[in-house]
């Protein structure tokens, strides 16, 4: 199966719950807001964290030493499929010496597996005096041992309505 198949499904179970499967033998869920990472959560956290940190200080190249070379991102409405496209994609933002991006994980989850996770939370975008905020969402893979962005995407909250 196609690793973007295997993505997908993934999403869909993470995010109907599945609740017809064995849910005896799974834990009780956490609350949001209850999420405590340990173990493989702690790395994907630890890993999202450590990415950020890496494209602030490395811009363009420290953004995409994150990703698998078959990641995709969903960004603008449109997808963008493979490591090379979402370079070319994303080369013009990141030249933009006035633009950063800015984001903190808030949950993140991983397969029993230990080989896929999630994580979501908080980003801002500046372009010079222009910030906008968001949440995104990225799903993680295991590749050669390290934790590898394989999807990523962002969803801007709304602007403000403008005053009269």
């Amino acid at each position: 199966m196609r690793p973007m198949t295997l993505l997908l499904l993934f999403l869909l179970f993470v995010t109907t719950g599945f609740p017809a499967m064995t849910a005896q033998d799974q834990p009780a869920p956490r609350k949001i807001g209850q999420n405590r990472p340990r173990g493989v959560e702690m790395e994907v956290r630890d890993a999202d964290v450590q990415w950020a940190k890496d494209t602030a200080a490395r811009r363009i190249e420290g953004w995409m030493d994150g990703f698998t070379d078959d990641a995709v991102i969903i960004a603008a409405g449109k997808t963008v499929e493979g490591k090379q496209a979402i370079r070319e994609f994303f080369t013009g933002v990141f030249a933009n010496k006035d633009y950063t991006l800015t984001w903190s994980p808030t949950r993140v989850e991983t397969s029993t597996e230990g080989t896929l996770g999630y994580t979501y939370g908080n980003y801002e975008s500046r372009f010079g005096a222009t910030v906008r905020h968001g949440m995104y969402m990225t799903v993680w893979r295991k590749v050669d041992g390290k934790w590898k962005v394989a999807l990523d995407m962002g969803s801007p909250l709304p602007e403000p309505p403008a005053k009269n």
